[in-house]
């Protein structure tokens, strides 16, 4: 169901992140605005009041030059009695309100008791300021309001008025007020709400049509790789994922997907080798053991005879019980139950025991077996496990080495590990198959070549190695023989 799938899903987290992000903006954007316009709003009433104020102080400042110059004091008198004040006050506003930009502003002039002595020709009845407030004018303090009005065509209008007082010997002369309406102010808050609040969110919306697009466009390559991989089966572990020349995470997946699958073949390779080698090693000692048997039982015997017949009867049976305790080992480890019996044991006589278990070999094929341990070495472990590690790494070091060749033992103290080396002058293993000899089952083509064994040897060296908390590795090269080095800690970790 698409709603439940992966690309609505990024879809949906596309368009919640970009809804947040453009709200926080849209938020910031219309409070600096509507900030902004009152601001401005309150600059342009301020200013008219001002060259109001500058107006009539040209006014009074040539009555007082006029008084000076005949020799008399100048009071400002009441503007009742001013005609010419009058006169230039009116004339200072008429000709102020053909200027484009104070169209809707306007302007008038209150005697202290609050009375208009001049205003605006088309200028609306404004709510008088409280009189707690217009006295606090009247003591010098200029004042930004908003209050209510009525339009000359008798609709109730919000106004935005500056008051300025003009002083004189510590009082009031006159008041300049000027208003304007806020209507402007609130469409324009209005427009930009419509815009922030409606369009943008729609916008938002639709960009996740092209985001689905988008999406699909982005995952397709996946849709690819399922594809493939529901062509994968046991039968067809050679299909390989095409991996897209992006270098990016979808490049990753693909190769991460060809890296599994190619684990997975040599998984099931190496347990079909296994159930092939086992077989084949099984059937012919099974046969002969039955057909002993079998022979055995026809005719009356000799003690001796029975004895001869049930002792190779019983080796036969120790090889197939080998074999089950190597498994059981293997199995304990992957799942931790592999119980080691911790206790002081000496590593060199340890290895020392899997070179003598080796010797008939050795002789057989005349290879020269050495060992070099300059101290006695005393660590934490489990002495059975650990011989079972050397006899198995020192077998097959033997085993695959050319007649007349040398392996090499040495043992030494490495800090807080122990460090157990083995060289063989064998045949080498190849380079690209060394990461995969420690994996279940697995066998070289040079095991393949005499079948022996099931391939697991080196799995359990490498169980026992890690349930002493050690590591094992492998250095080899093909014609040149092979090098495998084993650290175990001296203390077993608790």
């Amino acid at each position: 169901m698409f709603f439940k799938s992966t690309g609505f899903k990024i879809v949906a987290l596309y368009i919640v992140m970009l809804a947040i992000t453009l709200s926080a903006f849209s938020l910031l954007i219309y409070g600096n605005f509507g900030k902004n316009i009152y601001n401005d709003l309150d600059d342009l009433l301020s200013s008219r009041a001002e060259g109001v104020v500058n107006a009539f102080n040209t006014y009074y400042q040539m009555k007082k030059i006029d008084a000076a110059q005949h020799g008399r004091d100048f009071t400002f008198p009441a503007l009742d009695d001013m005609d010419d004040f009058m006169k230039v006050a009116r004339s200072w506003v008429e000709e102020q309100r053909k200027d484009p930009e104070l169209m809707s502003i306007f302007v008038q002039v209150l005697k202290p008791d609050g009375n208009m002595v001049v205003s605006s020709k088309a200028i609306p009845r404004i709510q008088p300021l409280p009189k707690e407030d217009f006295r606090a004018i009247l003591y010098g303090e200029e004042s930004f309001d908003t209050v209510d009005g009525i339009s000359n065509d008798g609709k109730k209008i919000r106004l935005r008025l500056y008051s300025k007082p003009v002083m004189d010997a510590g009082r009031a002369i006159y008041v300049v007020q000027t208003a304007g309406p806020e209507g402007m102010l609130s469409m324009a808050l209005q427009s930009l709400r419509f815009i922030l609040f409606v369009l943008l969110p729609l916008m938002v919306l639709l960009a996740g049509v092209p985001g689905i697009f988008l999406v699909r466009v982005a995952l397709s390559p996946i849709d690819k790789m399922i594809g493939t991989l529901k062509h994968i089966t046991a039968e067809n572990l050679k299909l390989k994922i095409h991996i897209p020349d992006t270098k990016d995470e979808l490049s990753r997946l693909a190769d991460t997907f060809n890296e599994m699958i190619e684990r997975l073949d040599r998984s099931f390779s190496s347990q079909q080798d296994f159930t092939h080698n086992i077989l084949h090693e099984l059937e012919a000692p099974v046969d002969a053991l039955r057909k002993d048997i079998e022979d055995t039982l026809k005719s009356a015997r000799t003690n001796e005879e029975y004895r001869i017949a049930f002792q190779a009867a019983v080796k036969e049976l120790g090889a197939f019980s080998k074999i089950v305790e190597d498994l059981r080992a293997i199995t304990r480890q992957e799942d931790g139950r592999l119980l080691l019996e911790i206790k002081k044991v000496n590593l060199p006589n340890i290895i020392e025991e899997g070179l003598i278990s080796v010797r008939a070999l050795a002789d057989e094929k005349d290879i020269d077996v050495s060992f070099y341990c300059e101290e006695t070495i005393v660590m934490d472990g489990d002495e059975k496990q650990l011989k079972r590690l050397f006899a198995n790494l020192l077998d097959n070091a033997v085993k695959y080495t050319y007649r007349k060749g040398k392996v090499v033992a040495t043992v030494k103290r490495e800090g807080k590990d122990a460090r157990v080396t083995i060289n063989d002058t064998g045949i080498g293993m190849p380079e690209d198959e060394i990461p995969y000899i420690f994996d279940r089952f697995y066998q070289l083509n040079r095991s393949r070549k005499n079948k022996t064994g099931f391939g697991l040897g080196l799995s359990i060296a490498r169980a026992i190695v890690e349930a002493h908390k050690g590591k094992i590795f492998a250095k080899s090269q093909v014609g040149q023989g092979s090098s495998f080095t084993v650290l175990l800690p001296l203390s077993y970790p608790v």
